[in-house]
């Protein structure tokens, strides 16, 4: 049995074990949950930017700004993403 420190993925909630996880600003994800919040792109710590702990590929994220000029699209829909998120399921 696993005895280290347990840590959940940010994104799932599940256990992230050491070997599956990837770390980033304090925060834990699986690999497979580390995506792109736009476009689902895998993504790696060196290839992400985060906006109120909202996941997106450098591309993406860049790509949204030039839509609109600004980043405050993104934080509501950011805001709206982790509103859903905390709804628990029934």
């Amino acid at each position: 049995m696993f005895s280290g420190t347990v840590e959940k993925c940010a994104t799932c909630g599940k256990t992230a074990y050491p070997l599956e996880k990837v770390t980033v600003e304090g925060q834990s994800y699986h690999k497979s949950c580390f995506k792109c919040s736009h476009g689902g792109c895998s993504l790696s710590p060196s290839n992400y930017a985060a906006l109120e702990g909202i996941l997106y590929c450098k591309h993406h994220f860049s790509q949204l700004f030039k839509e609109k000029g600004s980043y405050n699209h993104l934080i509501k829909s950011a805001s709206i993403k982790r509103a859903a998120a905390s709804v628990p399921e029934a």
